[in-house]
């Protein structure tokens, strides 16, 4: 329940190509690991009789006992909780968050230049992100964090929710991922780690180290005991990834041999390489005191320093909205689409650009706990978190009005490109003459910042006996601040010789292994030096332009205050036929928004830009049920019904709007115009969920679930008559739209073979299977003429699994872990595609790591990341009508850890 209140054909034929499949050398790796298995086990009789893993839980460490640990987590919890839990410091069994939550049943990641950066729950990237049980987040116009601003070594596990209960914070639609760091108390006595990699990226051919450290310790005082945790990690990651791009297909009648057939064709094509490094430094500080048995304070403050910062350089051939204009030995094949042909007078365009991004979020909480008494425990906590985020883009571009011939051939494995001469020669891309001297410059930049301040009181009390075994209340309060400035784009044209700036460097393109070798694309090209765009405000100067500003209506400001209140009542029957337990309950919040803006003032107004202030204020009721029955100690049955909901982002909210007049012919003025919607409220989601689970011994488990999502209140954007000062306006803006339903079921089973004889006991095997269907409101998704298209969610795949082979010896571990995920809808909204669906072809990734354990302190370890070097493409709406073809580094890296 809502309660809301606003103020305010002729010529050859081949076949379609088929995309290849790489699924098979997953298991080929696998079977080598088997053997290598057995030869380790010649060395070691040794039985290891510890507990294995369960299904849902990640292994981190080589000790069974704390994945043990992990499964008795989830088979006791109330909720639906999925856990990656880390014995040791910096053992994650990923070295990056997202590509570590892969593993779990029913989330799926994206990856931005090869690293894992967000993620997906059942098909819903309205994701909360909390940081032990708090708000936590990165300054954008988002809400939530992105993974790669978290350094994975200072974390000592991760949970997550599917289905969450009243107690916990409200927000995430998909569900709730909550990051752990470690705490003083965590530890018996004094304890010491630390580690040092050192990582190659094959592709960017760079290497780079990275370390951590952590000390902790605890001492009785005169005031009681005291805790104290200092924690510290810092990673460089270079990265390079090559792009292969065609243009958007359209249908053309025109092309030689095939006049008067429709035939498909690409508006040209080109290639893109970026080459770039991530730095992160986080450091952790945490301390605890218990001044007495039944009080206890603790204080935490973390602080993330993410530097991200690449350059890029691209070559493009295409026409843009225009006729490709066909020369000779045009080929199609049996749908009419293009596979190979001679092209003449395409225009081209040749690029260099830097990008940076620095993110700083720090976090700081206070919390206290008192038990008053055995039933009765009181608690509460105060937090702050500040965040920023600045980022500039800087372009420098070159090329020609028209390339004499160009020729695309997409009959091989990887599409060959070439531009030549009159009479055929290679070359013509190396001859600074042939191009039409500096084009154009663009910019762009962002300045982000995000406050919140947080409050919570919670009190738990427990009964003695009866059905009800107790109950749970709180309140919290949060007050948030948003400051985004940004999404300008700004386009200056040049057209002038190179002579007219012999400051601006051209020369030729630095990168000679496009692609490892294997594909022809161009050849060698000229383009802006790294220094033009590395001295961005030099090149400003040099160019005549002014540093870019932000105006009025680039700067977004949003607050907004929560109050909320839950109450949650446990209950249970032991001595019923089949016993059972659960927890009923309900969450109250109410929703304060405050938008800040301007508007364009119209000419009967006067021009210039109008202030725009907007309040509205909602209130949610927030039910959940959670039910568990035990049919026998290892097999039990649970349901699961709630209400949740997820704010729209800060750029949906966004106040401000621009209005534009022109001339529509026979004396007619279109008025149009574009703008947030302060006036957004949640979208809802009542969603059910029913898991059976047998643990049918130690570690060993299998499971099935079952899940429902009724979705209310999806956002698109719609078009709508305003009046403003007398006239009608035709104003974008994003709504509240249709609803939509998600349904699926993951299955999985995981066991350690310890059952079986000699070295084959100490094999283990986690699987997991997803698959998730969604009826939903279609995004902007149209052809290229135009025509509405029914396209499932963005970054939904249909089918999705995990499959991990492990060995382990008390001296030896190894492990591989093979995740693979059917096509997903990427956009419909991509750079140069409009709003055609750009899908991404079905991916799998190999990653695998061995561990030797030099004693009780000294490890040492090895692991490589996309080991099978999976090529990731896209295509647009059909399978042969290619968009993207995309490489990415293999990652090999050498570990030291100690830990005393």
């Amino acid at each position: 329940m809502s309660v809301r209140c606003c103020r305010g054909a002729t010529g050859a034929s081949v076949p379609a190509r088929t995309p290849t499949a790489v699924r098979r050398r997953a298991l080929a790796v696998c079977v080598s690991m088997l053997v290598a298995g057995q030869a380790m086990a010649q060395q070691s009789d040794i039985q290891d009789t510890t507990a294995a893993t369960q299904l849902d839980t990640v292994q981190v460490t080589g000790t069974r006992s704390s994945v043990t640990r992990a499964q008795q987590i989830k088979q006791n919890a109330e909720q639906i909780v999925d856990s990656i839990v880390a014995e040791d410091i910096g053992k994650l069994p990923d070295n990056n968050v997202a590509e570590a939550l892969q593993r779990i049943s029913g989330i799926q990641i994206t990856r931005n230049y090869g690293e894992g950066s967000t993620i997906a729950i059942r098909g819903l990237t309205q994701v909360r992100t909390e940081l032990n049980g708090r708000d936590i987040f990165t300054a954008n116009d988002g809400r939530g964090l992105s993974f790669e601003d978290v350094s994975a070594e200072l974390l000592g596990g991760v949970n997550v929710y599917k289905n969450p209960s009243a107690e916990m914070i409200e927000g995430g639609l998909g569900g709730t991922v909550d990051l752990r760091t470690r705490l003083p108390f965590d530890y018996e006595g004094r304890k010491i780690a630390g580690s040092l990699q050192y990582n190659h990226y094959d592709l960017a051919d760079d290497s780079k180290p990275a370390f951590s450290g952590m000390f902790s310790d605890r001492w009785q005082t005169g005031i009681g005991e005291v805790g104290l945790l200092v924690n510290y990690s810092q990673q460089t990651s270079p990265f390079r990834q090559d792009t292969i791009s065609l243009e958007p297909w359209y249908s053309q009648t025109d092309l030689p041999g095939f006049e008067g057939t429709e035939v498909f064709v690409p508006h040209g094509a080109g290639v893109n390489t970026t080459v770039g490094e991530r730095k992160r430094r986080t450091g952790a500080v945490a301390l605890q005191w218990r001044p007495r048995d039944d009080i206890e304070v603790q204080a935490q403050v973390l602080r993330s320093d993410y530097d991200f910062r690449w350059q890029d350089y691209s070559f493009f051939a295409y026409s843009g909205g225009d006729a490709m204009q066909g020369a000779r030995d045009i080929v199609v094949n049996d749908r009419n689409e293009l596979v190979s042909g001679v092209f003449q007078n395409t225009p081209a365009d040749s690029n260099t650009s830097l990008t940076q991004r620095k993110s700083i979020t720090t976090d700081y909480s206070l919390g206290a706990k008192w038990t008053v008494s055995p039933s009765l425990t009181l608690s509460t906590d105060v937090q702050y978190v500040d965040a920023t985020t600045k980022g500039t883009r800087y372009i420098v571009g070159t090329g020609m009005n028209a390339t004499p011939f160009y020729t695309i051939d997409l009959s091989g494995d990887l599409p060959y490109l070439a531009v030549t001469d009159a009479v055929g020669n290679q070359g013509y891309l190396t001859d600074p003459a042939n191009y039409v001297g500096w084009k154009f410059h663009l910019d762009n930049k962002d300045d982000n910042k995000g406050t919140e301040f947080a409050w919570r009181s919670d009190m738990d009390l427990a009964f003695e006996d009866g059905f009800a075994r107790s109950f749970k209340a709180g309140v919290r309060y949060t007050d948030r601040k948003a400051e985004n400035q940004g999404n300008v784009w700004r386009f200056m044209w040049l057209g002038a010789p190179f002579a007219d700036f012999p400051n601006v460097g051209l020369v030729p393109n630095p990168i000679a292994d496009f692609f490892r070798g294997k594909s022809y694309t161009f050849g060698p090209t000229l383009s802006a030096s790294d220094a033009a765009v590395e001295n961005y405000e030099q090149t400003l100067a040099a160019f005549g332009a002014d540093p870019l500003e932000f105006s009025p209506n680039n700067i977004n400001n949003q607050r907004e205050k929560t109050y909320a209140a839950y109450g949650v009542l446990r209950f249970g029957a032991d001595d019923w036929g089949v016993p059972f337990d659960g927890n009923i309950g309900v969450r109250v919040v109410r929703t304060e928004v405050t938008s800040d803006g301007v508007r364009t003032g119209t000419d009967i107004e006067g021009g210039g830009l109008l202030p725009v202030n907007v309040e509205q204020s909602y209130t949610d009721v927030l039910p959940s049920l959670n039910l568990r029955w035990m049919f026998t100690d290892q097999l039990q049955l649970r349901f699961a019904a709630s209400k949740g909901i997820s704010r729209p982002g800060f750029d949906k909210l966004n106040p401000n709007l621009s209005l534009s007049a022109a001339d529509a012919g026979g004396g007619v003025t279109r008025r149009t115009g574009s703008a947030g919607n302060p006036n957004l409220k949640p979208m809802e989601a009542t969603q059910f969920d029913t898991s059976l689970e047998w643990y049918f011994g130690q570690g060993s488990m299998m499971y099935g679930t079952a899940f429902y999502k009724k979705v209310d209140g999806f956002i698109a954007n719609a078009v709508f008559n305003e009046v403003y000062a007398g006239e009608n306006w035709e104003i974008t803006r994003p709504v509240n739209g249709d609803d939509g339903k998600i349904k699926g079921v993951e299955v999985g089973y995981t066991q350690f073979f310890d059952f079986l004889p000699g070295w084959m006991s100490h094999f283990g095997l986690q699987t997991n299977y997803t698959y998730v269907d969604s009826k939903a409101p279609s995004p902007n998704a149209t052809d290229t003429n135009g025509s509405q298209l029914v396209v499932p969610l963005e970054g939904l795949s249909k089918n999705s699994y995990n499959v991990i082979l492990s060995y382990e010896v008390p001296r030896f571990q190894a492990r591989a872990a093979y995740n693979w995920r059917s096509d997903w809808l990427i956009t419909t909204a991509g750079n140069g595609t409009g709003n055609l669906p750009v899908y991404n072809k079905g991916f799998g990734q190999l990653d695998a790591s061995l561990r030797f354990n030099i004693n009780e302190v000294w490890s040492v370890s090895l692991d490589g990341m996309n080991l099978l070097d999976t090529r990731n493409e896209s295509y647009l709406g059909y399978t042969t009508r290619y968009r993207d073809f995309v490489i990415n580094d293999r990652r090999y890296g050498i570990t030291l850890r100690a830990s005393l």
